[in-house]
């Protein structure tokens, strides 16, 4: 077992609620989503900004369902499980390698994110463009109280059509984490939610909050891949 190592000077990611009938239709078979309280499960919108991966510099949106982990013997019990069911990237190279290696899906075109911290560094805006200039979505984070240094696991689920598989995960890092509601999300009607009911998202304030800074993450090889008996 390796890793392969993916090393991000910023990251900003917020969850919102949608709720969980929708949300099931997005997920893999036997896959659930995670339920805050009853009938409400979690979307989370990722921006990230590598500047050192396999395949160099690049950016990259996820979208995200949050699921329920797999408890595995020996293995560590993960921080959290999620599902991606949308990426985009900011070149080809960079998504065919996510495809090839990670199974992941993906929107089939160049995208572009400006970060613009504010003036104070509290907050920092993530606006998202496809190749015409066209904004695809806006998301905000607020730093609220101290940055702490940080070691988390994740599990992660994906499906193409040679199968399921599931990942794990380890993000390191400082991080400003919390549920103070002080973000925001604004989606575009554009084709990369062709398929994605973004208006089911709730539109009021994140449930969670994440802003990271010197992060890396590292993906362990090969994946595990998941059959009707299990793993």
């Amino acid at each position: 077992m390796n890793r392969v190592e993916y090393h991000y000077p910023r990251m900003i990611s917020a969850s919102f609620e949608i709720p969980t009938e929708d949300a099931r239709k997005l997920l893999p078979r036997g896959v659930e989503p995670l339920e805050p309280w009853h009938g409400a499960s979690v979307l989370t919108v990722t921006l990230f900004e590598f500047d050192a991966s396999p395949v160099g510099p690049y950016q990259e949106v996820v979208l995200s369902i949050f699921v329920a982990p797999r408890l595995i013997a020996g293995d560590v019990f993960p921080h959290a499980a999620v599902s991606p069911i949308r990426l985009g990237s900011t070149h080809l190279a960079a998504r065919q390698h996510a495809i090839d290696l990670w199974h992941l899906p993906h929107f089939h075109e160049d995208i572009r994110i400006a970060f613009e911290p504010s003036e104070d560094g509290k907050r920092m805006t993530g606006r998202v463009y496809c190749p015409r200039g066209e904004e695809i979505l806006e998301l905000n984070v607020v730093q609220s109280g101290a940055w702490q240094n940080t070691l988390r696991q994740y599990q992660s689920f994906q499906e193409d059509e040679t199968g399921l598989y599931m990942s794990k995960i380890d993000w390191s890092g400082f991080v400003n984490e919390h549920e103070e509601g002080i973000g925001s999300v604004h989606f575009r009607d554009h084709r990369f939610f062709h398929d994605f009911p973004v208006k089911l998202v709730a539109g009021g304030p994140p449930i969670r909050e994440i802003w990271m800074q010197d992060g890396l993450e590292s993906i362990h090889n090969p994946l595990r891949r998941i059959t009707a008996g299990g793993l």
